[in-house]
């Protein structure tokens, strides 16, 4: 199931949480709790290994990387989500944008400072969302069945 990402942005986006199974953003709900490091920390440490790797043994393309046996089994069982802060970067919210709501069961509306705060979970025990096609996970919160997403100039 997709849903809109919109409102007070530059780019208005439909979201597919059915592929982010194969997103090497993606967080075992488990470990969330957990100190990780940044988005960004892991970003620059995969580009950095990427760049050593090709000055060592000479670039290589490979598109159709198979999933390792124990990401198989991990997307089998575990429960996962994906941060919301790097859609919301895509979207580019306006310099007037000043709120996030997450309409679901019931509706979520956060400061856009927050945002980065936010996990999507797409994912429980292996199986995908029934009452979907997300869950926003926020502070404490668990808001279910999140369909639509807007940016807000205002509450």
């Amino acid at each position: 199931m997709i849903f809109p990402l919109d409102g007070a942005v530059r780019h208005a986006l439909t979201i597919d949480p059915t592929v982010w199974i194969f997103d090497d953003r993606k967080r075992n709900i488990d470990e969330l709790d957990r100190e990780a490091e940044s988005d960004h920390d892991a970003y620059y440490a995969k580009m950095g290994k990427a760049w050593d790797d090709g000055l060592t043994e000479g670039t290589r393309v490979d598109h159709n990387k198979p999933m390792s046996r124990a990401d198989k089994d991990a997307a089998l069982r575990d429960s996962f989500a994906m941060p919301f802060a790097p859609f919301l970067k895509n979207a580019e919210p306006l310099a007037s944008a000043t709120h996030v709501s997450f309409y679901g069961e019931t509706t979520l509306t956060i400061p856009l400072a927050d945002a980065a705060l936010v996990y999507l979970q797409f994912s429980k025990d292996g199986k995908v969302l029934t009452d979907g096609p997300v869950y926003v996970l926020y502070d404490d919160q668990c808001i279910r069945a999140v369909d639509h997403i807007v940016v807000r100039n205002e509450i």
